[in-house]
């Protein structure tokens, strides 16, 4: 049988009414996701999202009508889909790159492809604790969900949409978002202070306060964390107060998600801004098995492999991050894009301090295929190709980077 003739046999499901999907029972009206070895809660708006993809099982549904219709008269960062789709998709165990329950079709949108099966209420189980709350849910006077560290915050559109869009500002990295970014996610805790998603974003917030905008007027910032470390920008007293907030927030959201990658990850990243590089290493470790493409997990690995000197592992984790990046682009291109060819250009930076200018090369070309007339992978190329005797190509490249894009230093003499 297709699979188009499986889900017409199988029907389509009612808004409430609860349904299986592969190996989970999922029962709307608590939220809760039920396999033969354990359970999950979806939050209110991921639940929202699977009905939408499971009322009409391979339909493709662009962003478009996903943001229409999960979030009504709402106001949602560029990414706030991709990010839920892949949230979604964490929580089913479902990859990406090899879907079982969610498609991707790049520039069309998503559909569900597991076949999706109906079940009378009765077959649901699930302890009496979820029944109780699939009650209050329905008179809306739901709260708090269940979790295995007992209840955590459930999050209304409010937050989501305040925590979307300090999102969206902490990822411009400039000084003036990262501030307004702390200050939304200060403002989701004040009205719910177990927010895990507040909680996790105001510490990665805070950790960039100290590495890029240092309070002192006579001290410049750092661009990475590596460089932090070794200026010794974070560990002065007033940078160690914040730090201390941070990976108290940090901890926190993982107390209250502890399967989270995103709570992990800023657990992680602020440890590591401590100098605590081991367990930084083994929490973002846990975040690759929790989420197998997460690519920032990779590429911090890589930056902590550096601190530590091994140069290979950190070339083997940037180039593992760079795959990872190159797959998560169709679902999440507003996060990968801005960062995909400078972190290509970083790779082949590394070959280039090893002396495996093959590689280096490889790299750069590799960053121009996916960006033409990027200054730095442009630039780079020149100059190993000068240095290789090939001065035709070297002038040419450099050439047209100035014609397309202004004059660059690195070929300010034509390669």
């Amino acid at each position: 049988m297709s699979q188009d003739a499986k889900h017409a046999a199988a029907g389509r499901v009612s808004r409430l009414s609860p349904f299986r999907l592969g190996p989970w029972q999922v029962d709307p009206a608590t939220g809760r996701l039920s396999s033969a070895n354990e359970q999950r809660s979806l939050e209110p708006k991921l639940m929202e999202l699977l009905l939408l993809l499971a009322g009409k099982p391979g339909q493709v549904w662009s962003r478009g009508d996903i943001e229409a219709t999960v979030w009504a008269g709402a106001v949602v960062g560029e990414d706030t889909v991709a990010r839920a789709i892949s949230r979604l998709r964490r929580a089913l165990g479902d990859s990406a790159s090899e879907p079982r329950f969610i498609e991707t079709l790049p520039k069309r949108g998503y559909r569900l492809i597991e076949v999706v099966e109906a079940l009378p209420q009765s077959k649901m189980r699930r302890p009496l604790v979820w029944v109780a709350a699939g009650v209050l849910l329905a008179i809306g006077l739901l709260w708090a969900r269940w979790s295995p560290d007992g209840p955590t915050p459930v999050s209304d559109s409010r937050f989501e949409q305040q925590i979307a869009r300090a999102d969206d500002l902490y990822m411009r990295f400039t000084r003036a978002d990262n501030e307004a970014a702390i200050g939304l996610y200060e403002r989701v805790l004040a009205e719910e202070p177990g927010h895990s998603g507040a909680q996790a974003g105001l510490a990665n917030a805070l950790v960039q306060r100290v590495v890029r905008w240092p309070r002192s007027a006579t001290v410049e910032g750092a661009s990475s964390l590596s460089e932090a470390l070794g200026r010794g920008l974070t560990r002065g007293p007033e940078a160690a107060a914040i730090l201390t907030r941070a990976v108290g927030m940090a901890e926190r959201a993982v107390r209250q998600a502890p399967n989270d990658p995103d709570a992990l990850k800023a657990l992680a990243f602020t440890v590591s801004a401590r100098g605590e590089l081991d367990r930084a290493a083994e929490l973002y470790q846990q975040v690759l098995q929790l989420d197998a493409d997460a690519w920032a997990a990779m590429a911090n690995l890589g930056e902590i492999a550096t601190l530590r000197g091994e140069p290979a592992a950190a070339i083997e984790y940037f180039e593992q991050a760079w795959s990872a990046m190159t797959r998560a682009y169709e679902y999440e291109p507003q996060r990968v894009g801005p960062w995909q060819a400078a972190f290509g250009v970083a790779i082949g930076e590394r070959y280039q301090e090893l002396g495996q200018t093959a590689d280096a090369e490889l790299w750069y070309r590799r960053v121009l295929t996916l960006a033409p007339f990027e200054p730095e992978a442009t630039s780079r190329l020149a100059q190993l190709l000068a240095a290789a005797g090939d001065m035709a190509e070297a002038k040419s490249l450099c050439d047209e980077l100035t014609e397309r894009v202004g004059a660059y230093p690195g070929c300010a003499e034509g390669g």
